[in-house]
């Protein structure tokens, strides 16, 4: 007794000093205290970029940090106030939404050309929350609690690193989406551009109110509004024309729509300034300056929490993939995860200022790439150009015309919509990728924007996983039965074509060898399936043994509905049973980066099957196995023995080459006295 107790406590303590995982926690554990001190060190310095970069600054870079400074703080203006009016807020509470992350993105922004501020797709997620919140709160508060947990949700991330999480949101699945948002977003300008009250939601709605009422459009609105679009796409077509040989032009190309609303303004101003109703509708701008810093109401935050899901979405995916595009083009990389932290600072503090959530602009990025910014102290410039004009200039903008800010605003989201040739795109390279860009758009057009990016990569994520459940092995043996050996082929009901061969199709083998490539990770989705394939292949081409060692073999089974299934496919597809018996099995790990406890359960009944019904002397042999596979083959007590090492006689024999593995001598003994099923 004392005997048994001694070595099962010692078999116990052999356990536990085994173990990896608890071997892994001890290590961490020994060596965490150590570095912490360097790594905290280091951690804080990668939260602040500026320590990094400031000391290398060239006085030379000054001009142009200003220039683009400047160029992007005038963009800021009509922008900030036109995707204000897109939220549904105070207009001037765009101007409040545009300062912060340009004087945070000095300190914290790891891309010298990435702007942030107000953009058009977050105004209208903005605007989806306000609606249903708006009979208890006023629309400024509501942006601003959107921002707080837009900030606080994009801080988390950065701190704790689920920046992947997005990764399940695909490039098509944004395309449909800000697709969608460009047109609703442009179809719900129109009213204001052609003087229009009262005009339904819904994309088609809005259409067909707006050409019933065609007699009704106002004259003088329309006139504004027009003429407005007319300047803007000349300007841009001077832009193109010319832009790249006067740098004078491409500035004011680039600045038009601070230009037509200045035109605009000055002709509002000067016609409306002593009538007691002006001819049109004006924007009526009040601001005097930077508000008082308010705290967002913690029952609003709690009520804003799970709908800012889109906007953080939306804000942080745009966000980065800006900022990795524009490093590419001026060869340095950004820091994903630094941005998250910048991000979640930057709407943190912006909502202490009334203002809605903010994310990187594309057209803004591209105007500051183009201005050969040097560095992020051109936010320094933006900032104060911005409070400037709160304090000083903001007064002109009371009489700024609607239709002036809707057609700065349609213009701006028409080049957001994805030409069809896109999509057609996505229908010829796949069809998953079509339907998710289809599920994101009408979603989103006839339902809503959250909705809309939720269901598109809610289906992102279920084909993902279906494409991991029916995974199948490729099962590989000689394809002519008149000789000993022959090139390795398809096995039937394996692959159709040869495109989906082994990359080892060239190796020749035995009539009595097949390989069994696994083509993805095994674990649960597709472990059963990967079995039963790979069984149910072998079985149609190999004859069933008589196998003394299963004593419930010399009874037959009641179920006759798998080998009628065998009987079937085997006349379905013209297979021709062998003579020969198997003899060997080559599992080809080689695509094959992780496997779980499911998935080992399912070699090991895959391998019990072969045993029983191929006979008992199968020998299983294993190819291209990675060490982290094998460790987990270990963990689970499976014996592995190399080919050129000490063999056991209970272990599977791995090998290095796929050659190796099929030619290497049989193990004829134990198929002696085994005699071929009779039908």
């Amino acid at each position: 007794m004392e005997r048994q107790i001694s070595a099962a406590k010692s078999a116990a303590q052999e356990e536990l000093r085994t173990d990896v995982t608890l071997n892994r926690v001890a290590r961490f554990a020994k060596k965490a205290p150590r570095k912490f001190p360097a790594a905290a060190g280091q951690y804080l310095l990668d939260k602040l970029p500026i320590i990094q970069w400031l000391p290398r600054y060239s006085p030379s870079w000054l001009a142009q940090d200003f220039m683009a400074g400047l160029t992007i703080g005038v963009m800021l203006i009509p922008q900030g106030l036109a995707y204000a009016k897109i939220a549904t807020i105070p207009i001037e509470n765009g101007l409040y939404s545009s300062w912060v992350p340009a004087a945070v993105a000095v300190f914290m922004g790891t891309s010298k050309d990435l702007s942030t501020g107000p953009t058009s797709i977050l105004g209208l997620l903005t605007a989806e929350i306000i609606v249903d919140l708006k009979s208890e709160y006023s629309p400024a508060n509501i942006a601003a609690a959107v921002a707080m947990m837009v900030g606080i949700f994009s801080l988390l991330i950065g701190v704790l690193g689920l920046g992947f999480l997005l990764d399940y949101v695909s490039i098509p699945v944004l395309t449909g989406f800000i697709s969608a948002n460009a047109l609703i977003i442009g179809m719900g300008q129109v009213e204001s551009l052609v003087g229009l009250d009262d005009v339904p939601d819904g994309v088609f709605n809005q259409i067909g109110n707006l050409l019933r009422r065609l007699p009704s459009w106002d004259g003088p609105t329309c006139g504004v509004g027009i003429g407005t679009i007319l300047i803007l796409i000349v300007l841009q077509k001077i832009g193109k024309l010319w832009g790249k040989k006067h740098f004078a032009i491409k500035y004011m190309t680039s600045s038009r729509a601070i230009i037509v609303l200045v035109i605009f303004t000055l002709i509002s101003y000067l016609i409306n300034k002593d009538r007691d109703e002006p001819i049109w509708g004006i924007s009526k701008v009040d601001t005097h300056g930077i508000v008082p810093p308010k705290v967002p109401d913690g029952a609003l935050l709690s009520k804003v929490a799970a709908r800012a899901i889109a906007p953080l979405v939306a804000s942080t995916l745009e966000h980065l993939a800006v900022g990795k595009a524009f490093g590419r083009l001026n060869h340095y990389s950004i820091d994903q995860t630094q941005e998250f932290n910048y991000l979640g600072v930057t709407n943190i503090v912006n909502s202490f200022f009334g203002a809605m959530p903010v994310g990187g602009a594309m057209s803004r990025t591209a105007v500051n790439s183009e201005c050969h910014v040097r560095s992020p102290l051109n936010g320094v410039v933006t900032a104060g150009f911005i409070i400037l004009t709160l304090y000083a200039f903001s007064p002109a903008l009371y009489w700024l015309p609607k239709s002036t800010l809707a057609a700065i605003i349609i213009m701006a989201v028409i080049n957001l919509f994805g030409p069809l040739s896109i999509f057609w795109r996505f229908w010829r390279v796949s069809l998953a990728d079509f339907i998710a860009s289809m599920v994101a758009f009408w979603v989103t057009i006839f339902v809503s924007a959250e909705i809309g990016i939720g269901a598109a990569a809610a289906w992102s994520v279920v084909w993902t996983l279906l494409r991991s459940a029916f995974v199948r092995p490729t099962i590989n043996a000689s394809k002519s039965t008149d000789s000993n050996t022959a090139m390795l082929q398809p096995l039937a009901l394996t692959t159709t074509s040869n495109e989906s061969r082994t990359e080892n199709a060239g190796t020749s083998i035995p009539e009595d060898t097949v390989v069994v490539r696994f083509n993805d990770s095994l674990f649960f989705p597709n472990a059963n399936r990967n079995k039963v394939k790979a069984l149910e292949a072998v079985q149609l081409v190999y004859p069933s043994v008589a196998n003394a060692h299963y004593s419930a073999d010399s009874e037959r089974s009641w179920s006759v509905a798998g080998e009628r299934r065998l009987e079937r496919l085997r006349v379905q597809h013209g297979v021709v049973m062998r003579e020969m018996p198997l003899a060997v099995v080559v599992w080809d790990f080689t695509m094959v980066p992780f496997i779980d406890v499911t998935g080992i359960t399912a070699l090991a009944e895959l391998k019990d099957d072969i045993h029983r019904q191929l006979g008992r002397g199968v020998q299983i042999r294993i190819v291209g196995m990675t060490s982290k596979v094998r460790r987990r083959f270990a963990r689970a007590n499976w014996k592995l023995a190399d080919v050129d090492g000490s063999l056991d006689g209970d272990a599977e024999v791995v090998y290095p080459s796929i050659e190796r593995a099929v030619w290497d001598e049989r193990d004829r003994d134990s198929l002696k006295g085994i005699t071929t099923e009779k039908a």
